[in-house]
């Protein structure tokens, strides 16, 4: 099972840089048709990146958050994550947040995740990392895993 990483689904909205931008919204839209979970901290991520960094206003940006919440099933994070998370941020390893979104995703069955942040091919806490955008387009391994042209 697949999921994404926060910064996929912001390039979906980012008109700073069109070619990611296109490529994101394909590959949320595939997410879609693939039921893909996402995590639901995602949804509290975005409607903040869009507010603050892309200075979108209010009603649109929990007007994207609301899309994603009513097009994904959301996985939550247990107490493990979050212990794990807290662990790996104090060993210095990974951010809370990045540990969080992957023990979360993996506590509900995700065998790969597409971050651009974190290090295309590694394993991180038993799931694959792709990085979708190594290359000018979807990277071969994106394309392979929600069957993109």
């Amino acid at each position: 099972m697949i999921t994404a990483d926060t910064n996929i689904v912001v390039y979906a909205d980012d008109p700073a840089d069109m070619i990611k931008k296109k490529i994101a919204l394909r590959m949320v839209e595939r997410l879609k048709e693939l039921r893909a979970p996402i995590a639901l901290p995602l949804i509290g991520e975005i409607q903040n990146v869009l507010r603050r960094k892309f200075k979108t206003e209010v009603r649109r940006s929990a007007e994207a958050a609301r899309y994603l919440l009513n097009s994904f099933m959301c996985f939550l994070a247990s107490g493990d994550g979050v212990n794990l998370a807290l662990a790996q941020m104090a060993a210095g390893q990974m951010s809370y947040w990045d540990a969080l979104m992957l023990a979360s995703a993996r506590e509900a069955g995700c065998t790969v995740f597409i971050s651009e942040d974190l290090q295309n091919g590694a394993r991180l806490f038993g799931l694959e990392i792709v990085n979708p955008f190594v290359a000018m387009g979807p990277s071969d391994r994106v394309r392979a895993l929600l069957d993109l042209p």
